[in-house]
């Protein structure tokens, strides 16, 4: 199998970006080898940013959606406004967020086909699998919590369901599909990344997309973001693969019930992608996930929040939350 011939090896590169906040924390870029099949061997880029002393608390791998890399978790400026790495950071625990298979510094496969659901989940199991013998920087981490964002959370579940392996799942504008409204919203948003000002001479493959250029205020509650986000959002959108959308088989629609690990899931009260045309209440959350999730969920609902929770100005709501169930479920340092 290409999963057992993958190279799992941890390269650590020089620190790049802006000085962080807090001179207690230190970043710097990691390259993780994998291979997947139908495409050559690559890599998958990440962002590992930890405290100056160990302390015990489970690593987040931070797991981004179609059409953004890693920065969706730190976005630059805003002094660190809406940044979720610092914010944990600053709380005591470990990221590394990356860059899926596609996107950003991670490999890009020629063929788009080769990108999609299975091997995302592939090439993600085999970060945690490296981060789990290898280790970041000197570091070992007993625990693991894979932390997505909308494609970014169904590349973890599917993770979790298929290998195995980590110990924690907190999903974020995700339950199990899109709704209707929500998947033509979605679709209607793209073309191809070919005929795009961004990528038109860089990207050949028609089936490489990305959104077109206006439209990204469709993943945003209006009434709950900076404009000036929104604009830096379309500054520093990625691609998506048409082969990504795999996830609309049947056999994906019960997923989550094969996850063996705990969940949190964050929606945003007025996700388009998720809550459309119903907003997604606390009350209709606590109802209806814990059949989605019999190894344990709990659910919160970002008051007033679109899609992008974590760059909307509610999000403290759902960083909280976050951080609260971590603490709850991983009391004891190292567990």
């Amino acid at each position: 199998m290409a999963l057992l011939a993958a190279l799992l090896v941890l390269v650590s590169l020089p620190a790049l970006g802006r000085a962080e906040a807090a001179d207690a924390v230190s970043c710097r870029d990691v390259l993780t080898s994998i291979s997947v099949p139908g495409a050559a061997p690559g890599s998958i880029y990440g962002r590992y940013c930890h405290t100056a002393h160990d302390t015990g608390h489970p690593l987040q791998i931070l797991v981004p959606g179609v059409t953004y890399t890693h920065l969706y978790w730190d976005l630059p400026g805003f002094d660190s406004r809406y940044s979720y790495v610092d914010f944990m950071n600053r709380h005591g625990y470990d990221t590394l967020a990356v860059d899926r298979l596609g996107i950003g510094r991670s490999s890009r496969p020629t063929l788009a086909v080769h990108v999609d659901a299975y091997s995302n989940a592939d090439a993600l199991h085999q970060v945690v699998e490296s981060v789990r013998t290898n280790g970041l920087a000197g570091r070992h981490y007993e625990k693991i919590v894979l932390t997505g964002h909308s494609y970014g959370t169904l590349t973890s579940d599917l993770t979790a369901a298929t290998y195995g392996g980590v110990d924690g799942i907190i999903g974020t504008g995700w339950l199990q599909q899109p709704t209707v409204l929500g998947l033509i919203g979605v679709l209607s948003s793209f073309h191809p990344a070919a005929m795009d000002p961004k990528f038109k001479g860089t990207i050949v493959d028609p089936d490489y997309a990305t959104t077109r250029p206006g439209v990204r205020g469709f993943f945003y509650e209006e009434s709950d973001t900076d404009p000036a986000v929104i604009a830096l959002d379309e500054q520093t959108k990625d691609t998506a693969s048409s082969a990504e959308m795999t996830y609309l088989v049947p056999a994906n629609t019960k997923m989550t019930t094969r996850i063996g690990v705990p969940t949190l899931r964050i929606i945003g009260e007025r996700d388009r992608v998720i809550c459309n045309p119903d907003p997604c209440t606390q009350k209709w959350l606590d109802e209806t996930t814990p059949a989605l999730f019999p190894a344990g969920v709990e659910a919160y609902a970002q008051p007033g929040a679109g899609h992008n929770i974590a760059l909307e100005r509610g999000n403290t709501g759902g960083f909280e939350a976050a951080l609260s169930w971590l603490q709850r479920q991983f009391r004891a340092a190292g567990r």
